[in-house]
């Protein structure tokens, strides 16, 4: 939040490694999401997972796009903490997955896309931030409905999950941003 909020998004290289940086995050949120959907056989949450992918299938060919096919940056901490959402539709409980992708990831999406959005529409180079400004609060909700009236046990659990969903983003966002502003 700090970097897509500084004088330093006035730099068009700095945008365009943050693009490149956004762009792996993007695509394994894609897979998480295929992942998510594939591995759904609960009817509780399969119309939920459905609607969800539908509503997110191809986002990331679009900044794919607006990027002009530019080959995405590679970090190991950057690629290890993007996969692990992914990897952790194979070994969680659809609640717990719940939580990763909807109090996680589209929690913080709905933060961060809204204010990337103000300040990166001024350089008309993408309009990848304003679909998810939009849509995140929405994605966000679709999640918590799903999530009533469980055990106490089960919440604390969950409570877990959501906690080392946060520590690991944080160690996405974090590495984006160092991504972003090195020459």
């Amino acid at each position: 939040m700090c970097l897509i909020q500084s004088r330093q998004m006035d730099d068009k290289e700095n945008r365009e490694r943050l693009l490149d940086a956004v762009q792996v995050f993007s695509d394994y949120f894609q897979k998480t999401i295929m992942l998510r959907s594939v591995f759904c056989e609960n009817r509780h949450f399969l119309s939920v997972v459905q609607a969800h992918l539908n509503e997110e299938f191809g986002h990331n060919f679009k900044l794919m796009k607006d990027r002009k096919y530019r080959v995405p940056v590679w970090h190991p901490i950057l690629e290890a903490t993007a996969a692990w959402f992914a990897w952790k539709m194979f070994t969680l409980d659809n609640e717990e997955k719940t939580v990763l992708i909807h109090l996680v990831l589209e929690a913080s999406a709905n933060i961060f896309f809204s204010a990337a959005h103000e300040v990166m529409r001024r350089y008309g180079e993408t309009d990848y931030f304003e679909v998810h400004a939009q849509v995140d609060a929405q994605h966000e909700q679709m999640g918590i409905d799903l999530l009533d009236n469980l055990s106490a046990k089960k919440y604390v659990n969950l409570m877990t999950v959501q906690q080392q969903g946060w520590e690991m983003l944080n160690a996405a966002c974090d590495q984006i941003a160092c991504l972003s502003t090195r020459s």
